[in-house]
């Protein structure tokens, strides 16, 4: 931004927020209806399906595998799509209260399946369509939902808004947590999840007509763009009037390959450690399951991280924030396999350290992908990070047992250290989607004089 871009700004935009905290919270709501989703698929199926279908290791694990499938077949459409549509509710609200709908009546049919099945029934063909049924449609805002921190917030800002919708994220975690799994009942040796899935079908449906009710996603849109010209960051990605599509030069899609694989090996290291975490516990530090005292504080930590993170990349840019947070959980992770049973309680300070790294390239590496894509291609552009989220859960727990196979569960920590020191090198050699810190501080101080 130029002398005269920014003193125009000043002189026209005078009374604007420093950071509208306030619309990033609204715009995250659905996010926040889909973790709390899938939370409870994720911690409730298996259970359904071991215990009511009697299914084993192998059946239930193909069956819990769909969503993945899904995930990389329609991912890419669901975001064109939400490219695509235009009305009165905007581009991606049609698809979140369509997603949502469906998947609420999908989740209710589950709910009475599984009763049935709990019952002695035999109804797993009922159930097994209501799950796809279910999941085919929760993935239908997946990429919209994310998307719309492109669509509502100036690019220098985006990282702060990535964070709040993370910051959601974890509040509905912990919501299942605290409440989801308590619903949970046990009686004469049959698991109830009744209560427990009615809670997380009105949980889905209130926060979705919160969204409808708070969020006007047109008029937000509208704001964006008069704030683009006003500090004058009008160019060919956040033009409203191009119709064209993203089209990447030579450099930038290498940098936008090099995103996608940090993503890739982030997730692999995260969700290939949490995979394997219990069995590190049990068998190798020879503690009991429920000593959830390290875990806790990592996801605590993490969680409570994540403003501060904003907060460093507004300073330091994506690039190097990245860097940092994937430096940070190399050495995290790599010193989880140095903790010994003799001494277990050495797990806080390597949980601690990973915990204070993976939020800082955590709510970067998404809106460094969006920064390569034109404003108009946002939802295609978050469809292909999913596809990177997913292609990482799908490969990694069989990826790591060899790991595991090879030198016992100790590994797992080498394992997490070596996939986070490839995303490293990947952070290092990318040469795109930064944000200028300089950039952000001209935002910050155009904004804080006007408020002043």
């Amino acid at each position: 931004m130029d002398s005269i871009q920014r003193e125009r700004y000043k002189t026209e935009c005078v009374g604007e927020p420093l950071f509208n905290w306030r619309r990033a919270a609204r715009v995250s709501l659905p996010f926040c209806a889909l973790t709390l989703f899938w939370q409870s698929y994720d911690y409730c199926v298996p259970l359904m399906l071991s215990q009511h279908f009697r299914l084993g290791t192998t059946a239930y694990a193909a069956v819990m595998s769909i969503d993945n499938v899904i995930a990389l077949l329609f991912l890419p459409f669901f975001g064109i799509l939400s490219d695509r549509l235009t009305g009165r509710l905007g581009r991606r609200t049609p698809l979140i209260l369509l997603g949502a709908a469906g998947g609420v009546v999908g989740l209710s049919f589950m709910r009475l399946y599984d009763a049935r099945a709990a019952a002695g029934a035999p109804v797993f063909s009922g159930f097994l369509t209501a799950l796809v049924f279910t999941v085919l449609f929760m993935s239908l805002f997946r990429a919209p939902s994310a998307a719309l921190i492109a669509d509502c917030f100036i690019r220098p800002q985006r990282t702060r808004a990535n964070a709040i919708l993370n910051l959601m994220g974890a509040l509905a975690s912990v919501a299942f947590g605290l409440v989801g799994r308590r619903l949970i009942r046990e009686a004469g040796g049959t698991i109830d999840f009744s209560d427990c899935m009615l809670f997380v079908i009105l949980g889905v449906a209130a926060v979705i007509l919160l969204y409808l009710a708070l969020v006007r996603e047109n008029r937000y849109v509208a704001q964006t763009e008069e704030m683009n010209r006003r500090f004058g960051l009008i160019d060919e990605k956040t033009d409203p009037a191009d119709t064209s599509r993203t089209r990447l030069s030579a450099s930038e899609k290498r940098s936008f390959a090099l995103i996608l694989l940090a993503t890739f090996f982030v997730y692999a290291a995260y969700n290939g450690f949490n995979t394997h975490y219990t069995n590190y516990l049990v068998q190798y530090l020879r503690q009991p399951a429920s000593w959830m005292g390290p875990y806790i504080m990592e996801v605590i930590l993490a969680t409570l991280m994540m403003l501060p993170a904003a907060w460093v990349t507004a300073r330091l840019g994506r690039k190097r924030s990245c860097q940092l947070g994937a430096a940070l959980c190399v050495l995290g992770y790599s010193g989880a396999s140095l903790v010994t049973a003799s001494f277990p309680q050495l797990l806080y300070l390597w949980f601690f350290i990973a915990a204070v790294g993976f939020p800082l390239i955590g709510i970067n590496l998404g809106p460094m992908v969006l920064e390569l894509g034109k404003d108009r291609d946002s939802g295609r552009f978050m469809s292909y990070y999913y596809i990177a989220t997913t292609a990482a859960q799908i490969v990694t727990p069989t990826l790591a047992s060899f790991f595991i196979n090879a030198g016992g569960f100790r590994v797992i920590g080498v394992y997490g250290g070596f996939f986070n020191l490839l995303a490293l090198a990947c952070c290092l050699l990318t040469r795109h989607g930064d944000v200028r810190p300089a950039l952000s501080a001209a935002v910050d101080s155009a904004l804080s004089d006007d408020m002043g």
